[in-house]
């Protein structure tokens, strides 16, 4: 079995291609054939990635093309990638599985992929079901159809991206209920949004997000403290987000509630692109700002050492940042959001609250400082992560689904039969 795994990008721009990426590491060094395909290259292509739109001329006309159509309010709209490029390699696989396409790849070529190969498509954003945004946070137009979208950004020319999002939206619809494509969630959540808004052709399934833990040896948090030189007798708090000023990641909440804990005197790391806004804010604090961390060993190392990590996400699928704290033996306290009451459970890995309640994520970040149980929740959160989002539980699971695919075709393939809602599996 020969494997394409197609994304935006490589692992430098965010979850969703680094988790394409490293499953298409991990299916390799499993004895599978696998080559990566990325639009966006951000480093250095590893040995098995190859360009999704192809070298050269192809290469600057489907750049040139998604800009222009994303500029005039019809984001990914022609699948020019698969006209240039892939469709010329299609035939060297068997399998052909997509991961973000947001700005980058058409959903049309996932429609027109199915129609010669059996195609899968994760989901890691809203997008795919939307007629464009991330995530709708308190919208809900995605649900009927969307329409004078509140988060168009405003285009070249400072006048605002004309509004074609419930024509991308039907786009995105035909291809689920109409194309052999079987959707992914990595989230129970996710999968729960998207049939607000899709029919699908084919039922979905739940596979949540898996993480290396060769990264993440046990440690004794004192010792990494030592290592890092952090005081050996602080609470240590870290708060982390590609860019920590984005508001979806309610950083503001965390650092209103570190502030609120000022009398408990913790030590905070902030881990991410930090901006002097944040900065300010942080005073009172003793806190040592990390940046951006792309060494997966040295993260592993930073989350060690923390007692607690803050995540205060206001809309998320299934965040590797939690996967990570939890496998770095650290609870994690935030906001019951998204995909993240699906790892957190509050009293046994960590403290979750209500979105958006200050007042409670106050008390539950000092509970937490004061707690003597502080250190048996990290290591209940560390045997969640090695029992239920390991990594050979991740490739297993999408082995089985690869293997497995026309079989399921075959079941569904009767016209007469009307196709009932589908069921989201683990």
């Amino acid at each position: 079995m020969k494997i394409a795994i197609v994304s935006k990008s490589d692992r430098i721009a965010g979850g969703a291609s680094r988790v394409a990426e490293e499953l298409a590491n991990w299916l390799s060094d499993a004895g599978y054939s696998t080559d990566h395909f990325v639009a966006l290259n951000y480093k250095e292509p590893l040995s098995f990635q190859r360009n999704l739109y192809g070298e050269g001329r192809r290469k600057r006309i489907c750049e040139k093309i998604h800009e222009k159509t994303n500029e005039y309010g019809f984001s990914e709209l022609l699948p020019v990638e698969y006209w240039l490029n892939l469709s010329r390699v299609l035939d060297k696989y068997d399998i052909v599985h997509f991961h973000d396409l947001y700005t980058a790849i058409s959903p049309v070529t996932l429609a027109l992929t199915s129609r010669r190969k059996p195609t899968f498509f994760t989901v890691h954003d809203c997008s795919a079901f939307t007629g464009g945004c991330l995530y709708p946070m308190d919208c809900e137009k995605f649900t009927s159809h969307c329409h004078k979208c509140p988060q168009l950004p405003p285009g070249k020319k400072k006048a605002h991206i004309p509004d074609h999002t419930r024509e991308v939206q039907a786009i995105k619809r035909w291809v689920a209920g109409q194309f052999n494509v079987r959707y992914i969630f990595p989230s129970q959540w996710m999968a729960q949004q998207a049939q607000q808004a899709l029919k699908f052709k084919i039922p979905p399934i739940v596979i949540p997000n898996g993480l290396d833990l060769k990264a993440f040896p046990l440690k004794k948090k004192l010792d990494v403290k030592i290592s890092l030189g952090i005081p050996e007798n602080r609470k240590v708090v870290v708060i982390s987000a590609h860019w920590l000023n984005d508001i979806r990641k309610g950083v503001q909440y965390a650092i209103t509630a570190l502030q609120s804990v000022r009398d408990l005197s913790p030590f905070v790391l902030a881990v991410g692109h930090c901006n002097d806004e944040l900065k300010q804010a942080l005073e009172g604090l003793e806190f040592r700002e990390m940046g951006y961390i792309s060494d997966p060993n040295f993260l592993a190392q930073v989350y060690s050492a923390a007692d607690v990590m803050l995540f205060c996400t206001l809309a998320d699928n299934l965040p590797l940042t939690v996967m990570e704290a939890m496998a770095a033996s650290t609870p994690v306290i935030g906001f019951s959001t998204g995909g993240v009451p699906e790892m957190i459970q509050t009293g046994r890995n960590g403290i979750l609250v209500d979105p958006t309640n200050q007042q409670a994520l106050n008390q539950a970040l000092r509970q937490a400082l004061l707690s003597t149980d502080l250190e048996s929740m990290g290591q209940q959160a560390r045997r969640d992560i090695e029992k239920n989002f390991s990594r050979d539980a991740f490739i297993e699971k999408h082995l089985q689904l690869y293997q497995n695919f026309e079989h399921l075709l075959s079941k569904i393939s009767t016209p007469s039969v009307v196709q009932p809602e589908p069921v989201i599996n683990r």
